[in-house]
């Protein structure tokens, strides 16, 4: 493998984007935050409100990043001052086998078509190397992945991303179901019960169960330890659950979100099934049915209105029918794409 200096070719230092598009560029600072919250609030609130991010994200781009993760931001200010446009990068601290990082950006509904999506990704791409390089050094030859999420109705931002060299790598479908109408009910098999969300110690063995679920699934253990944090941001321990067998051996967990924010943007209240596993010894006994068809339970007991998930179309196991057969219907779907370097 080509060291990171072969592979990632970028100016130094990186320049800001033009400013012949209206718009002045200048790194994201605290002062910013609150013309940074309403502008990532109006715009997911116009774009339909899947797409969420909580002020503790906000405040992680303004901090630079947290815990395992390096974040560089800029923000573009129009001729009154106002922040119509904000674009970060997320880089691995740690990464051991494979170093993956991200783009996101933001646009103001009223400023979208004008050129400034492409000017912002030409300085993601050239800045998520230079971070990467920075952050690993020159000599390093670990795969590099950068990705982005692309929701699947934006053909602008998929025509940009591949003119960039960007590929789909990996769809998925969000699906809900409607809790104000009937759904089928699935129930555990003999030998098996529902145990409450652990409180103690026990979680760890949860979250290696997790690891060890998702070891077939796209992406690295990485990614997947990531992914269960993450999913422990929003949790909601009244319908999250795990089951067990008769040996009091943990067969599966649903982990389950209140996802705030979007209660915000959306005015519907909603659990999101973040993580779903089952246990590889006791997979084929219906247990992932029954999981979900009790936290739908827990749910319409809430008062909530609907329940989401998002689900990998290319899942090994046929998550999305074991879904549809409770009944989430798919609303959208979203894709990664990526440049492997």
């Amino acid at each position: 493998m080509r060291t990171l200096s072969e592979r990632l070719a970028c100016p130094s230092p990186v320049p800001l984007p033009p400013g012949h598009l209206g718009l002045r560029w200048e790194p994201l600072r605290a002062d910013h935050a609150p013309q940074l919250v309403e502008l990532v609030r109006n715009s997911q609130r116009f774009d339909g409100g899947q797409s969420q991010t909580t002020d503790t994200e906000l405040a992680d781009m303004i901090e630079g990043g947290s815990g395992n993760t390096i974040i560089r931001s800029l923000v573009g200010m129009d001729a009154a001052h106002r922040m119509q446009a904000v674009a970060a990068v997320r880089v691995p601290r740690n990464a051991r086998s494979r170093i993956n990082a991200s783009l996101e950006a933001t646009v103001a509904p009223q400023w979208r078509g004008r050129g400034i999506g492409r000017v912002l990704l030409s300085w993601q791409d050239h800045t998520v190397r230079d971070l990467i390089r920075e952050a690993y050094g020159d000599d390093c030859t670990l795969e590099v992945s950068i990705s982005a999420i692309v929701p699947g109705n934006n053909e602008s931002a998929r025509s940009l991303f591949v003119a960039a060299g960007y590929t789909p790598v990996r769809t998925f479908d969000v699906m809900y179901v409607d809790l104000n109408q009937p759904v089928v009910n699935y129930y555990l098999p003999e030998g098996y019960h529902f145990v409450p969300w652990p409180a103690d110690d026990s979680i760890e063995k949860v979250r290696d169960l997790h690891m060890d679920a998702f070891q077939d699934h796209w992406g690295d253990s990485s990614e997947n330890l990531s992914w269960w944090e993450s999913a422990l941001t929003d949790l909601d321990v009244r319908t999250s659950t795990l089951v067990v067998d008769s040996a009091g051996d943990i067969a599966g967990y649903a982990v389950i979100s209140r996802p705030a924010t979007r209660w915000m943007l959306t005015g519907v209240k909603e659990l999101y099934i973040e993580l779903v596993g089952v246990s590889r010894n006791h997979r084929g006994n219906g247990i992932a049915r029954a999981m979900l068809s009790e936290a739908i339970k827990k749910a319409k007991a809430q008062g909530m209105q609907r329940f989401g998930l998002d689900v990998d179309v290319d899942s090994p196991s046929n998550a999305g029918q074991i879904y549809a057969s409770i009944g989430f219907e798919t609303v959208k779907n979203f894709t990664y794409y990526s440049v492997e370097l």
